[in-house]
């Protein structure tokens, strides 16, 4: 990627990390007072949660004018591991923020509250569903088209955050339909947590297959394939190997010419390979090719 490009991708990951972090402040905030202002727990566990989408905000921030450098000396094959780091680093803090909200809400079935949740805990859960629903699809917009793991695992996040929300909703019409239910309301955090520990390993899972060295797909890897063999020239692929760099694939193969034509001319069937891997080779970033002849 070169200069411009990488100062696009950091200037529109900082644009909607930098949105995400201030709506993130102001529903955190806003979570904490009306959970504790209308008695209910699970209002509350959902404001951890949102306090949490804040810390991996920051993370985001700070990372992405590391990952978005391009090669150097140091680093030849680029800083896209960074990125992988950060996603790690996401997915660990969820399910830490799911292990705590569970332990809280526990408490809370074993000593319930004396007089159901307010009405104003349903009023706040509903405005965060709407608020980070959108939030959380305009980040995986951005994700797909950045091409970003990390801000698909921040849009992972925030879609849990709104997806917390509605048994938020849900526990205190109960409770305030019937005051007998107001168990619910620890029941509606231990929900919440589930919802978000699933996340987290959600999110790690690709993690470590990637700093592992794990290699694309099958169906990935016989396309690659395919399009070397599709090159004029091209008698065999071997050796064939990848691996992930971030959310790219890095592809080394042997390319087969007929060992009698001019070296130039398989040369040029060579940078033909690379040029088609690098234009049409799903998430490409790095080819490197060893010529064989026959």
């Amino acid at each position: 990627m070169n200069g411009s490009g990488d100062n696009e991708v950091l200037r529109r990951t900082t644009r909607i990390t930098l949105a995400g972090f201030i709506l993130n402040i102001f529903l955190s905030g806003f979570k904490l007072a009306g959970g504790i202002l209308s008695s209910s727990n699970a209002l509350i566990a959902d404001g951890v949660h949102s306090l949490s989408d804040c810390i991996t905000d920051v993370a985001i921030l700070i990372g992405a004018k590391f990952w978005t450098r391009p090669s150097d000396a140091n680093h030849p094959h680029g800083h896209f591991r960074i990125e992988t780091i950060i996603s790690g680093f996401i997915g660990v803090f969820i399910i830490l923020t799911s292990l705590y909200i569970a332990w809280k809400s526990f408490g809370v079935i074993m000593n319930p509250a004396e007089k159901p949740p307010g009405w104003l805990a349903f009023a706040v859960a509903v405005i965060a569903i709407l608020a980070k629903g959108i939030l959380s699809r305009w980040t995986l917009r951005t994700s797909r088209e950045l091409k970003s793991p990390a801000l698909a695992a921040n849009a992972m996040h925030q879609w849990s955050d709104a997806l917390s929300s509605i048994p938020v909703a849900i526990v205190v019409l109960a409770a305030r339909i019937d005051r007998s239910l107001i168990v619910l309301d620890g029941i509606g955090g231990v929900i919440v947590s589930i919802f978000i520990f699933k996340l987290g390993i959600d999110i790690i899972r690709p993690v470590l297959l990637q700093l592992s060295d794990t290699a694309a797909p099958p169906e990935i890897i016989g396309e690659l394939r395919r399009i070397a063999l599709s090159v004029d020239g091209v008698r065999d692929v071997h050796n064939l190997r990848t691996r992930y760099q971030g959310d790219g694939i890095q592809a080394d193969m042997h390319i087969v010419v007929d060992g009698g034509m001019p070296l130039a001319e398989a040369f040029s069937i060579l940078k033909e390979v690379e040029r088609n891997l690098y234009m049409i080779g799903p998430g490409v970033v790095d080819v490197m090719l060893r010529l064989e002849p026959d």
